[in-house]
């Protein structure tokens, strides 16, 4: 019998969030198995060049977005991308960016912590229009509140979607209390927009991670995933998983949420899931390491093995990588995610591509438009 996760599962809590699948880690216990972690002397990936590229920064086309009745995607580095649903006759498309991240470091000091790799594709104030600003939790290299600040500033109509809890870090900066909309797991926030044929539907997804900004804090913000679906009449025309930054795997083996949001919400035209621990372990790539067994992090982080099958359980037609390469250690550390991803890939399964930084990817959507009118 499949295990669910509890509807409205957190609201009514009082006290930190807890993952229902154990175990549940905060930042402090994750540092304290950091500590624990083996680690070897890293041997170059050099000569497994030919499964995968090395990925760049590239200047993003933002032309390559108009009026498309495809389903497109541009990364903008570590677990930022901006997605746009198939555009509408007469109207422009809705554009959706989830976790931007434009800072130099995942740190609240510009002059420690970790430090970007590959630098962002371009400024805040070079995106096209926003519609939605969807934030998966708050972390600093998901929760960039200076990005955050001037998406707000940059246009008064942008809306943004967070986690229970995380509506006074976006009240920090300035965004208004009715711009900002928090959701628990499996909350819906339905958007009929004026003169469109299509509603814009939003869900908060399950995760399996934690939260925190600082050691007072901890998990007292909710973590989650975001769901998108472009609807006509009853139909979803267009659909995207976006999954935050979450582990796949529990105690007891894979966590059941990921299925659970396949049989509720999917098929998705397409995922965006991560594939290793972006800026956790940059210290030691700095020094010339790496994990020689990473079984300690798979709760909070999916490996690129996990990636796959995350994929295949949400039901997903396409999906892209995300949260490595940004912020890493050293070349080796960013190459070593996509190589293993490419190993763990199979002619059976959907494929989950590596971009470039600034690379933008046409899908189409699940159904065409004539179709359903």
């Amino acid at each position: 019998m499949p295990v669910h996760t509890p509807s409205h599962y957190h609201k009514s809590r009082r006290g930190p969030f807890e993952n229902p699948w154990p175990p549940v880690l905060t930042m402090m216990a994750s540092a304290m198995a950091l500590m624990k972690l083996p680690f070897e002397r890293a041997t170059p990936y050099e000569h497994d060049l030919e499964y995968v590229k090395t990925v760049k920064t590239v200047k993003p086309n933002f032309g390559a977005l108009d009026d498309t009745e495809k389903l497109c995607a541009m990364w903008l580095g570590h677990a930022g991308y901006l997605v746009q649903l198939p555009a509408e006759a007469s109207h422009r498309p809705i554009r959706i960016l989830f976790d931007p991240m434009f800072s130099e470091r995942a740190f609240p000091s510009a002059w420690v912590g970790p430090k970007r790799r590959l630098e962002a594709p371009c400024r805040v104030d070079e995106l096209p229009e926003i519609d939605f600003v969807a934030v998966s939790h708050n972390h600093y290299d998901h929760c960039d509140l200076d990005a955050l600040r001037a998406l707000s500033n940059k246009s008064h109509a942008t809306l943004f979607l967070v986690p229970l809890g995380m509506e006074d870090n976006l009240r920090s900066v300035g965004i208004p209390s009715p711009r900002i909309f928090e959701l628990d797991w499996w909350d819906t926030l339905l958007c009929p927009l004026d003169g469109r044929m299509c509603n814009y539907r939003f869900t908060c997804t399950p995760a399996q991670h934690n939260s925190g900004r600082g050691m007072l804090d901890q998990n007292w913000t909710l973590w989650c995933g975001w769901s998108i679906q472009q609807e006509h009449k009853n139909k979803t025309w267009a659909s995207t998983y976006f999954a935050g930054d979450t582990g796949y795997q529990t105690l007891n083996g894979p966590c059941p949420a990921f299925k659970e949001i396949g049989e509720k919400l999917g098929p998705f035209t397409l995922a965006i899931v991560p594939i290793w621990s972006g800026a956790s372990l940059t210290f030691l790539g700095k020094m010339g390491y790496r994990l020689s067994d990473d079984s300690h992090l798979v709760t909070l982080h999916a490996t690129p093995e996990d990636a796959v099958k995350l994929v295949a359980d949400v039901r997903a037609k396409n999906a892209l990588a995300m949260h490595f390469g940004t912020f890493a250690g050293s070349d080796d550390e960013a190459l070593e995610p996509a190589v293993r991803l490419a190993k763990a890939s199979s002619p059976d399964q959907v494929h989950v591509q590596v971009i470039d930084v600034g690379e933008c990817m046409a899908f189409e959507p699940n159904l065409e438009l004539e179709e359903s009118k």
